[in-house]
């Protein structure tokens, strides 16, 4: 019984490690897109130059190496998880603001398939955030 309770929670534990190195891959990558395609958001036209600003896509993109480094690394120091998670949802935030603008004001479909992946990644970081134990001291 107890070994089978020890199994559960290693499989448990993977999991975790496993989500925040898809989910750090996912707002990386995203970042990295951003980063490439400097007009990716145009409208409005007034909004586009603060979306397209280079620093929120190098805060994305080290929020989602963050992510990587404490799945890959297995790091619990909470400072580093919860400012990976709390910069990255806030990051997927604003691209899904960003995008509504351009879906919701002129109907520009392009950004349907983004605009999924995020809230996969939203959901992937609210899950990650509730099975995330610290390791404890003592």
């Amino acid at each position: 019984m107890l070994h089978r309770k020890l199994n559960l929670h290693n499989q448990m534990h993977k999991l975790s490690r496993w989500n925040f190195i898809k989910t750090g891959l996912l707002i990386a990558v995203l970042a990295v897109s951003f980063l490439i395609d400097r007009t990716y958001f145009f409208y409005p036209p007034s909004l586009a130059p603060a979306w397209n600003d280079v620093w929120v896509d190098i805060i994305g993109l080290l929020a989602g190496i963050d992510l990587i480094l404490c799945g890959v690394l297995d790091i619990h120091v909470d400072l580093l998880v919860k400012l990976g998670l709390s910069v990255s949802a806030a990051f997927l935030t604003a691209l899904l603001v960003a995008e509504s603008f351009h879906v919701l004001g002129i109907g520009y479909v392009r950004f349907y398939p983004a605009i999924i992946f995020e809230i996969y990644a939203i959901i992937n970081l609210m899950q990650i955030a509730y099975e995330y134990q610290p390791q404890k001291n003592g």
